[in-house]
């Protein structure tokens, strides 16, 4: 199932489970970490700026890092070597 809201969605299957250790994490419960395969990604129409290119600029993600959210500025500050244009 997809939320209609969301214009990116990255199919995905669990392919290992890692206990998380440490005394605190074990206080408040535990945890485990997930790792997974990305199998199909699903992009809004809107979102596609070529046959296999997502226009970062019309997507801007909400990013979490650290207890901080943000989003992707709306001006690019550079490129890699790498980049085709």
């Amino acid at each position: 199932m997809r939320a209609k809201e969301c214009g990116v969605h990255l199919e995905a299957k669990v392919t290992q489970l890692h206990n998380l250790g440490g005394e605190k994490l074990r206080r408040l419960g535990g945890g485990i970490a997930a790792e997974i395969e990305v199998i199909r990604v699903h992009v809004a129409s809107e979102f596609i700026l070529e046959a296999n290119y997502i226009d970062p600029a019309k997507w801007s993600p909400l990013i979490y890092n650290f207890r901080h959210y943000y989003r992707l500025a709306d001006e690019e500050l550079g490129r890699t070597f790498r980049a085709e244009r």
